[in-house]
């Protein structure tokens, strides 16, 4: 995990087998924020790699705090970074996964 592509590739290809599994969950927006969260790398270094790699995590305005204890160092505003862009990228896939299931399914009621 050493670029923000890589983790969002294996972020969006989990989503997906999720959302395969069990296209109709209650609360999809949990698995989001879980897959999000999961995917943060939790070691500095890893964190600096990831940044490093990435003028897109450097340059990401957070709209949320810093990430782990809340400290604002850099680590946990990459981390927090790293979370938002993923989570939205989770979103846009949901979003696109929840359109074709409903139009598979609506084809099938025909």
């Amino acid at each position: 995990m050493s670029t923000i592509e890589q983790i969002k590739s294996d972020a969006l290809r989990e989503l997906e087998e999720r959302f395969k599994a069990e296209p109709d969950m209650p609360y999809p927006e949990d698995m989001v924020h879980e897959i999000a969260d999961s995917s943060v790398p939790v070691y500095t270094y890893e964190l600096a790699k990831v940044a490093q790699a990435s003028m897109d995590v450097m340059l990401h305005e957070n709209e949320l705090p810093p990430a782990f204890d809340g400290a604002p160092t850099i680590t946990n505003q990459i981390a927090t970074a790293i979370y938002e862009i993923v989570q939205q990228e989770l979103y846009d896939k949901l979003y696109e996964l929840q359109q074709e299931h409903e139009a598979t399914q609506e084809q099938m009621e025909i």
